[in-house]
């Protein structure tokens, strides 16, 4: 409340006529209300979104990114191999081969109606 009394103060302070404009109000964190407004958009938080996950992925193998995307695209499908391989748009065979390796790899590989355990 004592936030929004002093912003509304400030605003009064800074404008320049009867009305108050929204070039007059300031958050407390010292962003503008238009400035806030764009950065809340849905452009700007896709944006922060996709660089946030550039971030996750930087100095990642893409053997590990791949590992992890058919693992987890496996979790969703609960187990399905064939809707798994159909959502990733690789071959069935293709999803066997690469479930074998990381088995042979000693990753866990859930089986049908099976999800992995949450980290």
């Amino acid at each position: 409340m004592r936030e929004l009394e002093n912003t509304l103060h400030r605003a009064v302070l800074l404008s320049s006529g009867d009305t108050i404009g929204t070039e007059a109000i300031v958050l407390p964190d010292g962003m503008g209300l238009a400035e806030a407004a764009r950065a809340t958009s849905p452009a700007m938080m896709a944006a922060q979104t996709a660089e946030a996950m550039n971030r996750a992925l930087v100095g990642r193998t893409v053997a590990d990114v791949e590992r992890d995307l058919i693992l987890d695209t496996l979790d969703h499908t609960f187990g399905n191999r064939t809707h798994a391989a159909t959502i990733l748009g690789i071959s069935i065979r293709t999803l066997r081969n690469k479930l074998n390796q990381y088995a042979d790899e000693g990753t866990h590989v859930p089986e049908p109606g099976e999800r992995r355990a949450v980290a």
